[in-house]
């Protein structure tokens, strides 16, 4: 049975340092935006900013997914067939 995208999230974070290290900065950056985010007005450095810190946390993200479609491909079980 395959492994749902939470069991294998959860996986991967325990046994993979690649990972954990982009879980971790996917978090840092999600934490950057979320002080931005408190601010009522942001300046238009403050808004720049922001939408750096977005881009970054979603090229963050796009490495996670591929390091889970990598694993899903090298580990998928082989059905036999008859």
């Amino acid at each position: 049975m395959e492994e749902t995208e939470a069991q294998l999230f959860a996986r991967l974070r325990e046994e993979n340092p690649e990972f954990q290290r982009l879980v971790e900065k996917h978090r840092e950056f999600d934490q950057k935006i979320s002080e931005l985010d408190r601010i009522y007005y942001l300046t238009s450095e403050q808004e720049r900013r922001r939408k750096e810190l977005q881009k970054v946390k979603l090229t963050i993200k796009d490495q996670m997914h591929t390091i889970m479609r990598q694993y899903r491909r090298n580990h998928t079980p082989v059905t036999s067939q008859k």
